[in-house]
């Protein structure tokens, strides 16, 4: 099998988890570390149960990894690198003639939300990535 080949299934894959919305939001959230499911629960606005089973499809393809503490189990990225990567990606859903101040508005507040790490994170001091690096423009 040639490599293109290879490599396209794989891309095909990993924007086949990203395919829901709610999996983005997930990975947007941990770019700050760990959070637990009722944290994300929060966050989120969705069910305990709709956050596990997003979780757990995220935790069977390697994204995230999970850890025990007491009671809580905590979820935090695999690699730092996809949650700028989500923000690199905001412009390729623009239109091209730009005409939604609503689509545009969104795209700014997002951009600025998820480039941001916030030092109130469980383990910001732990980010493999600097955050001058999950920065974009």
């Amino acid at each position: 099998m040639p490599h293109r080949v290879l490599i396209a299934q794989q891309l095909a894959r990993l924007f086949s988890l990203l395919s829901h919305p709610v999996r983005i939001r997930i990975i947007a959230e941990l770019r700050n570390g760990e959070l637990c499911v009722n944290s994300l629960q929060d966050i989120l606005g969705i069910s305990h149960s709709g956050v596990s089973q997003h979780l757990a499809i995220l935790r069977s393809h390697k994204l995230i990894k999970e850890h025990r503490d007491g009671r809580h189990v905590f979820y935090r990225l695999v690699n730092h690198h996809m949650a700028a990567w989500l923000v690199d990606g905001i412009p390729f859903v623009m239109p091209d003639d730009s005409d939604s101040a609503l689509l545009r508005t969104a795209a700014a507040r997002t951009v600025d939300q998820w480039s941001t790490v916030t030092p109130s994170s469980k383990n910001s001091a732990e980010l493999d990535v600097p955050v001058e690096a999950m920065k974009t423009g």
